[in-house]
């Protein structure tokens, strides 16, 4: 098998088609990254909002309301400034935002690491809306999936 052949059945495996269907580039690796697994220091996690998880009052960190969202921006590869319009944004939100390549099946499907690197240069929250910078090295279109966490004090 060719290393095109290779790409083409890792590409077919990674978004869930059948050789008959046209799916959507993948940078599924063909080899294994290396990897590291740690626990989380549960003594040094704050809960940001909410009851507290033994009971009683919490202080929360983060003060104000908030909301959390995921949007399918398509095939995507390079550079691209990303505008997204929502009301509930103003320029002082504190927005956060994750990138990652969508796997198959829409949004619900989540996200993936692969072999392409997927980068967020910068964030700006505007009046009405966000714009993020990001960057995707990939030499063909591969899903973008970006997952917004709003909150406003």
């Amino acid at each position: 098998m060719t290393n095109k052949q290779t790409n083409q059945a890792a590409t077919r495996l990674a978004s869930g088609a059948r050789a008959a269907e046209t799916p959507y580039a993948s940078s599924a690796p063909t080899s294994a990254f290396a990897e590291i697994r740690q626990d989380v220091d549960a003594g040094a996690v704050r809960q940001l909002l909410g009851p507290a998880v033994s009971g009683g009052a919490v202080e929360p960190e983060l003060a104000g309301t908030g909301s959390i969202y995921r949007h399918n921006w398509g095939a995507r590869r390079g550079q691209w400034v990303l505008r997204l319009n929502w009301s509930a944004i103003n320029a002082r939100s504190r927005v956060f935002v994750a990138i990652g390549e969508g796997a198959a099946g829409g949004p619900d499907g989540g996200k993936f690491i692969g072999s392409a690197r997927y980068t967020v240069h910068n964030v700006a929250p505007r009046a009405g809306g966000v714009d993020i910078w990001v960057n995707i090295e990939w030499s063909s279109d591969l899903l973008l999936y970006v997952d917004y966490l709003i909150v406003n004090p």
